[in-house]
């Protein structure tokens, strides 16, 4: 798997983060991202606030085997020095559940072996099986209406198991205010 994959990884166990913000607990295993979201909103759905989001992903460190000398010291330093900044206006439609889009991109290749959310803190792993490789992400956190801090700990195995790629971040979000061209 090649690392930009990551990103698309973290914005399919981020929705379900950020819609962990209800007020029930859900505690799952073995469950299909799109069954983790059903048991979100059957829990009482996404409590956290409609309006501008910012939200920042940072790799905190990058263990990639076969990378040796300043090959792998220019890798680890590119890497370390990204920090993905976006913002984007979440509706109160949005607000209520994970895009469909998103979940829709697990297309059946990953399950959530366990997914907990109580009491404002998440802890879930996450696995998907690829053609490059299985991935396995942890994620875990804390969550309010207006923010979120979510630490992500993915390893991918390369094809045969030879050698298994590490990445930590931290992703944080927060509400920045109403989104541009609405009024409070």
């Amino acid at each position: 798997m090649r690392v930009p994959a990551f990103a698309a990884i973290v914005a399919l166990a981020l929705p379900l983060a950020v819609a962990a913000c209800g007020s029930g607990d859900v505690s799952v295993t073995n469950a299909s991202p799109e069954e983790v979201a059903a048991k979100v909103d059957a829990a009482g759905g996404a409590r956290f606030n409609p309006g501008e989001w910012e939200t920042t992903v940072e790799t905190v460190s990058i263990d990639i085997p076969g990378l040796e000398g300043r090959m792998k010291d220019e890798m680890t330093k590119l890497m370390l020095q990204q920090k993905q900044v976006g913002k984007n206006c979440v509706t109160p439609e949005q607000a209520k559940s994970p895009p469909a889009e998103v979940l829709a991109q697990s297309k059946g290749r990953c399950t959530y072996e366990t997914f907990n959310m109580a009491g404002g803190k998440i802890d879930g792993t996450l696995v998907c099986d690829a053609d490059t490789g299985k991935m396995t992400m942890k994620i875990s956190g804390t969550f309010s209406d207006d923010d979120f801090a979510i630490d992500n700990e993915m390893e991918t195995t390369m094809p045969g198991g030879a050698r298994t790629m590490k990445i930590k971040a931290k992703t944080t979000g927060k509400r920045v205010g109403d989104c541009p061209g609405t009024k409070a």
